[in-house]
């Protein structure tokens, strides 16, 4: 996995790469902080910025065509790559789901590339999407192994999470 771990740093421009574990909503002012709480390495990327188009062949006009989620974590466990895709939301959570099938084609893309840079290495690899939440309405994941949602088509396993709370990796990865 350390290889693996090492491609993907390797590929992605450092731009991206945030050297906290801290994630931040920039847009909203008094957004809670998450405070991800891991055992070992962690990649922590942020795409969704305004200072750089990175879908820049596709069209603007297309809805969601161009949204990707706020965060992509890349985390070894055991034998597994796990990819978080981290979603920070308010109130409204709704259109999420679309911003995060589409940062789950892009990180396949970059595990691909890296898997390409690695001479087509196999690994395990497995999407979650976490979504955290100012919302006082909505029911979160509590409990260590609660059950995953899943979107269909695309069956990416998601969850809903409070913002504001730690978050423990370790406590995502089945």
């Amino acid at each position: 996995m350390k290889a693996l771990l090492n491609a993907i740093n390797e590929i992605i421009a450092p731009q991206f790469q945030q050297k906290t574990t801290v994630l931040t909503e920039s847009k909203i002012i008094d957004y809670p902080q998450i405070k991800i709480i891991k055992v070992g390495k962690a990649l922590f990327y942020k795409f969704d910025t305004d200072d750089v188009d990175i879908f820049p062949y596709f069209n603007k006009a297309v809805p969601f065509l161009n949204k990707m989620c706020d965060y992509i974590i890349f985390y070894p466990y055991d034998t597994t790559m796990f990819v978080f895709l981290c979603e920070l939301k308010t109130e409204r959570i709704h259109n999420s789901s679309k911003q995060l099938e589409s940062a789950k084609l892009f990180a396949e893309f970059l595990i691909k590339t890296a898997r390409k840079h690695l001479h087509f290495k196999s690994f395990d690899v497995e999407y979650r999407a976490l979504i955290f939440s100012t919302s006082k309405k909505r029911k979160f994941s509590l409990n260590k192994k609660s059950a995953y949602l899943q979107y269909q088509p695309s069956h990416l396993k998601y969850k809903h999470l409070k913002a504001g709370r730690s978050c423990y990796l370790d406590h995502h990865c089945y």
